[in-house]
This record gives C-alpha cells, sequence and structure tokens, in this order.
C-alpha cells in the first residue's frame, strides 16, 4: 500500500455511508436505522437497542415505525413468555433486510480495499510528510492535540440508571480528550460494588444510584471518598397499553396494582437500589406487604432498566423505576406523593421509619437499609489503575457546564 517498504505498516479504514430512499420522500433506511436493527436483533429488546447507542427509547421506536409506514412492512415483533418474559425481535423481511445490508457493506468495503491497494502498490514510498500525518491521526484519531496529555482506558462501573447520561457524559469528556478510552458497565449498583470487592476486578470510578451502597461496600477496604453528585425520585412508568393506565394516580396505585388482572415488575432488592427502595415505597404508603411482595414475583429483574423490555412487549403493565429513566426514555409515568417517593431531603426522619434487609459483602451478611432521600454517589477506587484519568473524569462530571448540565438534560437535578 505504500510500497514494499511501507505496505505491511498500513491498514485501510473506510467512512461512508449508505441509505435507502423513497421517490417523492427523504431518507427512509440510513446507518443509525441499521445499527438499530443490528442491536435489537442482538440484545432482542429496543431498550437494549437504545442503551448500547446512547439514545432515547422513544427515539429507536420512532425510527423503526417511521421506516416500517415508508416500507410497508414490519421491522420488527414482538413476543410473550421465556424466562425473561418476552422481547422484540426483527421480523423475516427486517432480518433480510439487515443482512442484505451488511452483505452490500461487506462487499462495499472488500471492492474498495482492493482497488486503494493496486493503487499504493504502483507508489515506491509515501512522502514524509504525508507519512507523518498518517501516523499522527491513527494515534489520536482526530487532528486535534490532547492538551491534558491524558492516554489511556477508564474502566467505570455505575447504576443501570446512569446508562443514558454517564454515555453522554462520556462521549463529551472524551472529545476533550481524545486518547481516553472509557469501558463503561452497567448493572445493579450492589452488584457492581461486588464486582469489586468479591470478584476482584479493576475498575477506576464506581457510581451508585446509592450513596449508602459506597458506605457499606467499598469503604474503607476498597475507597475513602464518597462524592454526592445526583437526586432522583421513585415513579410508576406505563405505556399506553397498560391496563387502567388511564385511572392510576398518586392516590389510588395500591388497588390498581392489586387487580387480579394488572401485573407489575420490580428489581431485586439484592442486586439493585430501585428494587429495595421500590419496597421501602410500599411500606412507607402503608401497602400490604406480604400480598404485594408475593403478587407477581416472577417479574424481579437484577436491575431497573431490565425491567423496560417487559414493558416494551407489553409482559407487564407498570413497573417501580426512577423519574430520570422515564423521562430518558420518553415513556408515561406517574408521580408518587413526596412522602413515600424518597425524593424529599427534609422527609428523612420519616422515610427512615421504613426499613428493609438485603445481603451484604457476603452471601452470610445482611445489610439493613433505612429510607432515606435519593442521593447518588460515585468514588475513584483506591487502587485505580488510572487515578489521574479519574480524577479529570470527575472533575468534568461535577462541573456546570459539563456532567451536572448533562445531567439536568436527562432529568436528574444535581446535589454538588
Amino acid at each position: 500500500m505504500a510500497g514494499n517498504r511501507g505496505a505491511k505498516y498500513y491498514d485501510i479504514f473506510l467512512d461512508y455511508r449508505l441509505w435507502l430512499t423513497k421517490r417523492g420522500s427523504g431518507e427512509v433506511l440510513g446507518h443509525e436505522h441499521f445499527l438499530i436493527l443490528q442491536k435489537i436483533e442482538e440484545g432482542e429488546s429496543l431498550h437494549y437497542a437504545a442503551d448500547s447507542l446512547g439514545i432515547s427509547y422513544r427515539k429507536v421506536w420512532d425510527r423503526i415505525r417511521d421506516s416500517e409506514t415508508e416500507l410497508g412492512f414490519h421491522l420488527i415483533e414482538t413476543y410473550r413468555g421465556g424466562k425473561d418474559g418476552g422481547g422484540t425481535k426483527l421480523s423475516p423481511d427486517g432480518k433480510r433486510l439487515l443482512d442484505s445490508y451488511l452483505k452490500l457493506r461487506g462487499d462495499i468495503d472488500t471492492l474498495i480495499k482492493g482497488r486503494v491497494k493496486e493503487f499504493f502498490h504502483t507508489v515506491n514510498m509515501l512522502p514524509l510528510i504525508l507519512l507523518m500525518l498518517i501516523l499522527t491521526l491513527s494515534c489520536t484519531g482526530r487532528g486535534s492535540d490532547n492538551r491534558e496529555g491524558l492516554n489511556g482506558e477508564l474502566v467505570i462501573f455505575h447504576a443501570g440508571s446512569l446508562s443514558m447520561p454517564f454515555k453522554a457524559i462520556a462521549d463529551s469528556f472524551v472529545k476533550l480528550n481524545p486518547g481516553v478510552k472509557i469501558l463503561a458497565e452497567a448493572s445493579g449498583s450492589i452488584d457492581a460494588a461486588r464486582k469489586i470487592t468479591e470478584l476482584g476486578r479493576d475498575c477506576d470510578i464506581m457510581a451508585s444510584a446509592d450513596y449508602n451502597v459506597i458506605d457499606k461496600l467499598l469503604i474503607p477496604g476498597f475507597a475513602s471518598e464518597n462524592i454526592k453528585f445526583a437526586a432522583n425520585e421513585m415513579a410508576i412508568v406505563f405505556n399506553e397499553k397498560s391496563r387502567y393506565s388511564s385511572e392510576i394516580t398518586k392516590e389510588n396505585w395500591k388497588e390498581i396494582l392489586m387487580r387480579k388482572d394488572v401485573i407489575f415488575g420490580r428489581s431485586d432488592p439484592n442486586s439493585d437500589p430501585c428494587g429495595y427502595r421500590t419496597l421501602l415505597v410500599w411500606q412507607l404508603a402503608g401497602a400490604d406487604m406480604k400480598t404485594m411482595i408475593i403478587k407477581d414475583a416472577r417479574y424481579i429483574r437484577p436491575k431497573e432498566v431490565d425491567l423496560l423490555a417487559l414493558l416494551d412487549v407489553n409482559a407487564v403493565d407498570y413497573i417501580f423505576l426512577y423519574k430520570s429513566v422515564a423521562v430518558q426514555h420518553g415513556l408515561k409515568y406517574t408521580e408518587l406523593s413526596d412522602s413515600v417517593n424518597l425524593s424529599d431531603p427534609l422527609l428523612n426522619d420519616w422515610y427512615a421509619k421504613a426499613v428493609v434487609k438485603v445481603r451484604g459483602s457476603s452471601p452470610e451478611d445482611t445489610i439493613a437499609i433505612n429510607g432515606e432521600a435519593m442521593i447518588y454517589g460515585l468514588t475513584i477506587l483506591r487502587d485505580a489503575p488510572n487515578k489521574k484519568i479519574a480524577e479529570a473524569f470527575v472533575d468534568f462530571l461535577l462541573s456546570e457546564n459539563g456532567g451536572r448540565k448533562i445531567l439536568s438534560q436527562m432529568g436528574q437535578s444535581s446535589v454538588y
């Protein structure tokens, strides 16, 4: 590609777009549409596709439905059943369309790379200045310099409810620091802590939907500081097909959910703060705990965002979820009274009257969780492999025009 001297040192990277149009209208299917179809095929969920691409559930849904209207056939279909309660998969037509697109891209890649290699094999040597430019772009990934001098990987374990905000914050941070690669992994906050304490996995930053998880599981053995940075509140989330959605209010939700033909989902209190906060909400509301816990227990999932898939395929009518997640995904929700939604720090004495027990740092241990206004926390691990990058990321996250602005845009207020 650069003569006998240089051919072994270079590779060719292609950047082009393919899109499908219809006479008399604009783009019907473009690169983003095909990425969405790929992620739906991979995860069998619209919410998995949304989280993977860092866009809202509503945007994914609108893209698919608009394209189906233009094409005249379905790209996806939903199903119920299975261990996860259902999902979304590509229709036969959607599968054929995606396969054809991927084959076309593969054929184009092969053709262009072959022609480019033929061209460069006719050149004895690239000019030195061009060679240096190629190497510079290959190393940095862009033409601008890395003013902070930050290079390396940053590993973040975070709560599932932070998936979309942290994706946006990470993208903004990397634009300022192109030498940094961020590896973010979502899970329930308790599970995130256990990856560190029980599995011994390396991590730079851990961000929890409940700052108490850091205090009780990571400090002092694995971390020394707990930074409180965001707030939230509990809500009941539903869609247009949920039974009695036109009737449910902050006053009658207990009666609605206990109806025999209504199904609701919640996350696992031993894995996820949203799970034990759901139980705290029930206690504060004076619900029949024994009956509520037994009803629809098969629709418990490891983390709160996993519940979105159940709602997506109408396997459940309602889910207990953070308000910010509903806002980010464009979903309908019923607000709960401040006396039960865990949003107001001035009501902490009242919230503390509710208590649940969850598994601790080992299967034999238990932790008592008292009700408290929802506060998110984060920490830089004591043995963080890339502490300098971690500190720069936290500074950006806490900055007024950086992470705090992004969190606010996504339905979460800052407490820093």
